[in-house]
């Protein structure tokens, strides 16, 4: 780039041809302040003229010149790059450089599969200083010498860039001749690598599989629940399930050449227990007769079992018991008011459900209706069973009081003051935490209510709560180490509690009123519908019964809704919320969402077919 050394006045300026910018807007002439009366009479002057800066000296009682730029100009003054406002005078050597951005940019995902190449402009043109009359502040700009082009941007100019590089190989040269041509000036792809195929992780393939188009009703003698179509069955020797084994992924190539590894398939660990074996290919045989329970939802440690089963007596009256059991439950008669009931299985419920609390890792089938009751299955059943529930509020509580410990203790070290850390435990526990004893005394009598066949041992637990319900007592037991023991272990009861979370779980209920409803699976209403009710599905609700009305309710599915009736002009409106679509068969005063996309449905006597896309043509058109 030529430099030309300009001298007058005493004053040295060194300059440069530089280039530039088409796109940028002509600017005016540069920022000077203007000539006042009185001592800045005296004051030194700058003069921008023809691409030169001129400066004279002050005279006596005056201040020297100030002299500042804006981009892309850049002052170096005695050698030093300057970027705010600085005196000079004629002694001082001042030049000047143009920093502009350049014409183009490439860039690499952060996957690095894919190159960009991103236009600003394609011409280059000189640059020239806006002239600026005498001041005494002045602001150097500089503005694009359109009539003096220097070169428009090649592609042959863009891969000389790439010789080096290994992204040449790929590179794609009619994209780069395309954006040249006619500009868009985003960035285009113009190299692109191959990403990893992922592998297939290991999956078991069930072998047996429950009637789920069969309501659930009273058969003739109701303890015989596994001869229920709904009820999977199997028998011994009977192949169950086949374990299908992990697939290994394909390696890609990144944009430099580079091997990008396939992700790892993850293999499933298969606990078989003493009632089934797993053969050589991968089958898995039973070793006895029953319903078959796999357990460890979401998990890759897969159980198979077979749930025991209690039978609540036909003669017992379930009003405001709480019953617990770590299989399947089956109920002959009606659950009464205030009943909770919690099972590690299926419960099935041969009568009404009314103001009662059911909990079950598995499936819930009721023949009834549910009136002011709360029903919750699979993910939502471990969720709300009062093991996870106490175990995850303490859990919570307890890492508070174990930090507040240690910052409480830490504070008084600080000070050069020793103090014993079961001391400091103790008197948080007395005060700011004086909630807990009522929390560990809730959980001391879940656990009381546990029998030997649940996944866990509560032994070391059932010890520490004692010992935290007395902490007067073991002050000198009490370190950060024993608090970290009583995490782990309330953890750990979470994790046993959580982890028998049964697949393709489901909900059947006759009809609802004033209940909330969730299920982990699907959730079908068989009879007469609900009624002041809030359901959840992890997967699909259905409503069977062409008579099916759903009044002042909220339905919200992960994946589809099939409704008949919904809502009506003389009640609160209803809300249906999917994943996937939304049929009904009449509906009105009611309120449909797919996704990102609600519309008010006021009424129509016809079925109807929601979707996502339909929804959104539907706002666009109102």
């Amino acid at each position: 780039m030529p430099q030309h050394i300009i001298e007058k006045f005493r004053h040295v300026f060194h300059t440069t041809t530089p280039i530039g910018n088409p796109d940028l807007p002509a600017l005016p002439a540069v920022q000077a302040k203007p000539l006042r009366g009185g001592d800045e009479e005296k004051n030194g002057r700058i003069i921008v003229q023809n691409n030169q800066i001129f400066i004279t000296p002050p005279l006596p009682g005056g201040k020297p010149a100030v002299i500042s730029s804006v981009h892309p100009v850049v002052l170096n003054i005695n050698r030093k790059t300057v970027t705010d406002p600085t005196e000079v005078t004629p002694t001082d050597r001042i030049t000047w450089e143009i920093c502009e951005k350049p014409q183009y940019q490439i860039t690499v995902s952060e996957d690095k599969l894919k190159v960009y190449f991103t236009l600003y402009r394609a011409e280059k043109y000189a640059w020239k200083l806006a002239s600026s009359p005498a001041a005494a502040d002045v602001t150097v700009r500089a503005e694009p010498n359109c009539g003096l082009l220097l070169s428009t941007l090649t592609v042959d100019q863009i891969i000389a860039g790439f010789k080096k590089s290994s992204i040449m190989r790929d590179l794609n040269i009619p994209a780069l001749y395309a954006e040249l041509n006619n500009p868009t000036y985003l960035p285009v792809c113009i190299a692109e690598g191959k990403a990893p195929i992922p592998g297939k992780n290991a999956r078991l393939e069930l072998l047996f599989a429950e009637d789920r188009e069969y309501e659930f009703i009273r058969t003739a003698d109701p303890a015989d629940f596994l001869n229920h179509p709904r009820v999977p069955f199997v028998q011994k020797g009977e192949v169950i399930a086949r374990k299908l084994p992990a697939e290994e992924g394909v390696p890609g190539i990144d944009v430099y050449g580079g091997i990008i590894p396939s992700p790892p398939p993850q293999d499933i660990q298969l606990v078989t227990k003493e009632c089934t074996t797993l053969l050589a290919d991968g089958g898995i045989v039973s070793l006895r007769q029953g319903r078959p329970r796999l357990t460890g939802c979401g998990l890759n440690r897969k159980v198979f079992d077979f749930p025991q089963t209690y039978l609540v007596p036909g003669d017992t009256n379930p009003d405001a018991a709480k019953m617990m059991f770590p299989g399947d439950v089956v109920a002959t008669n009606d659950i009464g008011n205030q009943t909770i009931l919690e099972a590690l299985g299926n419960v099935y419920i041969y009568g009404d459900v009314t103001h009662a609390t059911i909990t079950a890792t598995g499936s819930i089938f009721v023949q009834g209706k549910v009136v002011s009751s709360q029903l919750y299955s699979g993910h939502y059943g471990a969720r709300h069973n009062r093991l996870c529930m106490y175990s995850a509020l303490l859990m919570k509580e307890m890492t508070s009081l174990r930090k507040a410990s240690q910052q409480l203790a830490n504070t008084v070290q600080s000070r050069q003051q020793t103090v014993k850390y079961g001391l400091v435990v103790m008197l948080l526990l007395e005060s700011k935490y004086d909630h807990l004893p009522g929390l560990i005394t809730d959980l001391q009598n879940v656990i009381a209510g546990m029998n030997p066949d649940y996944p866990i041992d509560t032994g070391q637990l059932r010890h520490m709560l004692e010992v935290f319900l007395h902490p007067g007592q073991f002050t000198d037991f009490f370190t950060d180490a024993v608090l970290s023991t009583f995490l782990r272990l309330l953890q750990d009861l979470h994790d046993a509690i959580s982890g028998m979370q049964e697949e393709n779980t489901r909900i059947d209920i006759a009809s609802s009123q004033h209940s909330i409803i969730k299920s982990g699976g699907d959730l079908h209403v068989h009879k007469e519908g609900i009624l002041h009710s809030q359901l959840f599905s992890s997967g699909d609700v259905r409503f069977v019964m062409n008579e099916a009305e759903c009044t002042d309710s909220s339905v919200e599915a992960a994946g589809s809704i099939s409704a008949q009736t919904v809502g009506k002009q003389s009640s609160e409106k209803s809300v249906l919320t999917a994943g996937n679509n939304i049929t009904v068969r009449k509906i009105c005063n009611s309120e449909v969402t797919i996704g990102e996309y609600t519309a008010k449905i006021d009424g129509t006597d016809e079925e109807l077919v929601f979707t996502a896309q339909s929804l959104r043509l539907r706002n666009q058109a109102h």
